[in-house]
């Protein structure tokens, strides 16, 4: 029997660029919000810190209550 896998990719917006950013929902181990306390660790238009299961990160313009509803949707 042949099972067909399907994963609807999520899309993201790189800060400063805009660029998309396509990512798999499931990849996805954690999120923390930009820093808001000026000690800031990223570009100004980065809201939302994305972990990765492959150990990568990636920063995004969406805040991270953005990328969680977008991650209900997909899954």
């Amino acid at each position: 029997m042949l099972v067909e896998a399907a994963t609807a990719l999520i899309i993201l917006h790189a800060p400063g660029s805009g660029k998309e950013i396509e990512i798999n929902p499931f990849m996805i181990t954690s999120m923390r919000r930009g820093d808001k306390d000026g000690s800031q660790h990223f570009t100004e238009d980065a809201h939302c810190h994305i972990s990765l299961a492959d150990g990568k990160f990636v920063t995004v313009r969406e805040t991270c209550n953005e990328v969680r509803d977008m991650v209900e949707k997909a899954k």
